[in-house]
């Protein structure tokens, strides 16, 4: 599993991130699931998800997530995640994390760091 940790509402890279991962049939191939979290409401992100097409429940934090797998004050926000991956193996266990400043990570780097570590 991976956890996508985001800037979410008002973040549009963010968001074209997740629709273009939902797009890269190899997530599903590998067993692989791609769980975008944020720290908003239902309500600040629905417009972002209908804007980019996206189908994926985010998951929403207050905080506590975030704060767990230490992607706070990764990005351009103070106490907000940056744009993040955490990838979780069968286990349990946090094997690879990797923050991209740049807001974006191309969907197949992504799964090679993924399938390249479990």
């Amino acid at each position: 599993m991976i956890l996508y940790v985001n800037e979410g509402a008002g973040c549009g890279s963010c968001t074209q991130q997740m629709a273009l991962i939902e797009q890269e049939p190899g997530f599903a191939a590998a067993g692989i699931t791609v769980l975008p979290i944020v720290m908003n409401t239902a309500a600040q992100i629905q417009p972002d998800l209908d804007r980019f097409g996206v189908t994926t429940p985010y998951l929403l934090d207050d905080g506590t997530v975030s704060k767990a797998y230490d992607t706070l004050d990764k990005g351009m926000h103070p106490g907000l995640p940056g744009h993040g991956f955490v990838l979780i193996d069968a286990d349990g266990n946090q094997v690879w994390e990797g923050n991209y400043p740049s807001m974006w990570l191309d969907p197949a780097e992504l799964l090679n760091e993924a399938t390249s570590r479990l």
